[in-house]
């Protein structure tokens, strides 16, 4: 499930390769994973150059020369890769999770696979994301005081408002809970309940966790669903995500599952529960 120090690496990685390149021929066949529709998609690509890559929280858009941005959103399984290939596509020779395909004018294409189809790839003038979304802990102006009175202030549990993309922009699971475990809290913590100085712990790490990940290019998980754009792994190893059963770095208990909420809707956790005991107001 690829957050904010994977969507970078893919952002990073696509920067090098596609700026500046002319898109001949743009395809697409499933049309709930394509926005707004298939027609458009390939309509307002085609024969349009890219002219920046750039990122908002888990977001990836190309600004093309027509006004026009191209969005990839990778959901849980979506992955992008620069392939070298014919100037035409051929989609009859496309696996079945092979949903969208760009070919450049440098005889490569852009080809987005997804298995499990959480994935989106479109086009759009608006991008309304950049308005909904909270600050991002890698912006140059990030106020992380500002930021830790505004969680302080919430009634939900700490978990649930660090996921939050209204409230701060690009944590997902994984890195929710790698910056609770770091600060010793446990992730079902009211946030009302968390003191002032532990929770400017709490968005301290925010930032260094997520440079430090991008610097891994991301976390790979045991279902190998993310690899960067050249077919690679992330190496950033988390602490809590995905560990259940393992023990903990710090103390040696077995890192423990929980889930926030109930049925399909409801989000999984993970912590230690010697080193994050739940503390509530009595």
């Amino acid at each position: 499930m690829p957050e904010l120090p994977e969507a970078e690496t893919v952002r990073r990685q696509l920067e090098q390769q596609l700026v500046g390149r002319k898109i001949i021929q743009s395809w697409a066949r499933l049309p709930r994973i394509t926005f707004p529709n298939i027609e458009t998609f390939a309509r307002e690509t085609q024969n349009q150059t890219i002219i920046a890559a750039k990122r908002r929280g888990k977001q990836i858009y190309f600004p093309l020369s027509n006004g026009q941005n191209l969005l990839i959103h990778l959901g849980m399984t979506g992955q992008v890769r620069v392939i070298p290939g014919e100037a035409v596509l051929l989609p009859d020779s496309f696996h079945k999770h092979i949903h969208a395909a760009l070919a450049l004018d440098n005889s490569t294409q852009l080809i987005f696979t997804d298995p499990r189809t959480f994935g989106k790839i479109g086009v759009s003038v608006e991008l309304p994301f950049l308005q909904t979304m909270g600050p991002e802990p890698l912006d140059e102006d990030f106020d992380a005081h500002a930021l830790a009175q505004k969680l302080a202030g919430r009634a939900t549990k700490i978990k649930n408002a660090l996921l939050d993309q209204k409230l701060v922009a690009g944590l997902g699971n994984i890195y929710a809970d790698e910056v609770l475990w770091l600060a010793r809290v446990h992730p079902e913590t009211h946030a009302n309940n968390i003191s002032t100085r532990k929770m400017r712990e709490i968005v301290g790490h925010m930032k260094p966790v997520l440079e430090r990940a991008i610097a891994a290019r991301g976390a790979t998980l045991q279902d190998g669903g993310y690899q960067d754009v050249f077919g690679q792994y992330g190496e950033y190893h988390p602490h809590a995500y995905g560990n259940t059963g393992k023990p903990c770095e710090r103390c040696g208990a077995p890192i423990q599952r929980g889930v926030l909420g109930a049925g399909k809707s409801g989000r999984s956790f993970h912590f230690c529960p010697k080193c994050q005991k739940r503390k509530e107001a009595k």
